[in-house]
């Protein structure tokens, strides 16, 4: 009994093992995310340490992550910068639409409506972005087509990528706290949603390469 409870390979030390490395990627993220360009270049060394890692069976994720942040970072910090814009443009008319539905517009509501649908596509781009940036090797405008492309042609996935990464801002609002483990447990949700497509392109265990559907 005492040799099963103390096994390193019991369930429960596993489990508390995964927990620890979430703690500690979705910290090394948070730190690495603060200037906001570099962002970009943390979401994809977030996303390969815990599939690789965490859901995987490499070791050291933390090393991974430096990794991987050191090697993505030029390309990141560019579509960081253009797709933010991009977003940050449609966050304000979808402001200046929703004025005008609180103002009394009879058909602003239903514009509004439209608007945050259409947001699904720029927003799930963004989230196949840097997962697919941690994977496979492009220039800036080759892996912004690629994600529009795969967040059309996976589009269940991308609902369903769009809803974790809501969902999590959502809690991170309203409750703050979870901000230290959520980063973790939205990467391993999205490598659920995103290995399978991703393993159609790359074999296991294989390094950063050109995807076939790349366009370049």
């Amino acid at each position: 009994m005492s040799s099963g409870i103390f096994n390193p390979q019991n369930r429960f030390w596993q489990t508390l093992d995964h927990f620890a490395d979430l703690l500690i990627l979705s910290l090394l993220w948070l730190v690495c995310s603060l200037p906001l360009v570099t962002a970009g270049a943390a979401c994809a060394a977030l996303y390969d340490a815990v599939a690789r890692c965490v859901r995987g069976a490499e070791p050291l994720p933390w090393k991974r992550f430096w990794q991987t942040f050191r090697r993505e970072l030029p390309c990141a910090a560019a579509v960081t910068v253009a797709w933010g814009a991009l977003l940050w443009l449609l966050a304000w008319a979808l402001r200046l639409i929703g004025a005008a539905a609180a103002a009394g517009s009879a058909a602003a509501p239903l514009v509004l409506v439209f608007c945050l649908v259409l947001m699904v596509l720029p927003v799930g781009a963004a989230c196949w972005m840097f997962p697919l940036l941690s994977r496979f090797t492009f220039r800036p405008v080759g892996l912004m087509l690629t994600a529009l492309r795969l967040a059309v042609g996976c589009l269940p996935r991308t609902v369903g990528l769009v809803a974790v990464l809501v969902a999590s801002a959502a809690l991170v609002w309203v409750l703050l706290f979870p901000v230290v483990i959520l980063p973790g447990v939205a990467a391993w949700l999205f490598a659920a949603l995103l290995e399978p497509v991703f393993r159609r392109y790359q074999p296991e265990g294989a390094g950063p390469q050109e995807p076939e559907d790349d366009g370049e």
